[in-house]
């Protein structure tokens, strides 16, 4: 409308196809690879609300790490979003929730009151969270030295770096408040958790047991040969 009379503007390339795909591309992965997760997690916890609790930490953290996106100008595109892992997302929320199921299991909540549930997530939850922490910051640390990059390649790989930070950062900070609280509320029935697990579950986690301990009494055994080889 603001063209002089008689001027008009006749486009040379529409890229509208090309952006709706990568649009839906970046969508399909997101979902798809969401779905996964959350369907490993409540098939290896053995605990539907056990799974559903660390997969609510995937849309939230995602949430978070938009919003970081949006104050800081990152643009969201098919390397920075296709790149997330949701199982790196949801590492720490998987110790913190199998740590605080162990613990209630072994200590049983029949005739537990709410206090005494949320002493015993709080205990549980303070002692493995430093564990879950080093293992999340060791990952942020990994994507810092994208961030120095520059030219070309610091605007292909700068938004992927900061956007998985971001990811990271945001599940770092619910699995501190969200996910203890949000399990002292939803495992509180021991009908609700099996220390065992589902029997689906066991017998997964008790077949992979059988293949891994032969193969970790092998590696002690020849740790010499094993280090060795790995540097090579």
């Amino acid at each position: 409308k603001t063209l002089p009379e008689g001027v008009v503007i006749e486009p040379f390339i529409d890229r509208t196809q090309l952006v709706d795909r990568v649009t839906d591309t970046i969508a399909r992965n997101l979902i798809e690879g969401g779905l996964i997760v959350i369907l490993i997690l409540i098939l290896f916890l053995g605990n539907y609300r056990a799974g559903l609790v660390v997969a609510s930490v995937i849309p939230l953290s995602m949430l978070f790490a938009f919003g970081m996106m949006q104050l800081t100008g990152v643009s969201g595109n098919l390397m920075s979003l296709g790149a997330i892992d949701f199982g790196i997302i949801v590492d720490g929320a998987v110790i913190i929730v199998e740590a605080v199921c162990l613990r209630l299991a072994t200590a049983g909540t029949a005739n537990r009151e709410r206090c005494d549930i949320d002493s015993l997530v709080f205990e549980s939850s303070s002692k493995i969270r430093n564990s879950a922490a080093f293992g999340e910051i060791i990952i942020m640390v990994v994507y810092l030295p994208l961030l120095t990059l520059t030219g070309i390649e610091g605007k292909m790989f700068r938004p992927m770096a900061l956007t998985i930070f971001f990811a990271i950062l945001g599940a770092f900070l619910l699995s501190l408040t969200y996910v203890p609280m949000m399990s002292a509320l939803v495992l509180r029935n021991k009908a609700s958790f099996s220390s065992e697990g589902s029997r689906i579950s066991r017998r997964i986690n008790t077949t992979l047991q059988n293949l891994y301990r032969p193969l970790l009494r092998r590696c002690l055994q020849y740790s010499r040969t094993i280090v060795a080889t790995m540097a090579v």
